[in-house]
């Protein structure tokens, strides 16, 4: 069962609480974030940092620097 928790992620010196659900796929599992209307879909890289695979809607619409403070936010759990 997927839960859905609030990930709180600091934006321009306000703290934005973005749904999170956590989806197994298999040994490994998703990360999808809503955001600005759209659901973004990362997981680790072999690396281990947390990329962006996928995003529903329009991605040139979405504001690149609040992604780019999710994935910091999920880097530093």
């Amino acid at each position: 069962m997927n839960e859905t928790i609030m990930l709180p992620v600091e934006y321009m010196g306000t703290t934005h609480e973005l749904p999170l659900t956590i989806v197994p796929q298999g040994y490994t599992y998703q990360l999808h974030v809503e955001i600005e209307g759209r659901t973004l879909i990362l997981e680790k890289d072999d690396a281990g940092e947390y990329r962006v695979i996928s995003m529903s809607g329009d991605s040139e619409k979405v504001n690149k620097s609040l992604v780019a403070a999710v994935v910091a936010t999920l880097q530093s759990l």
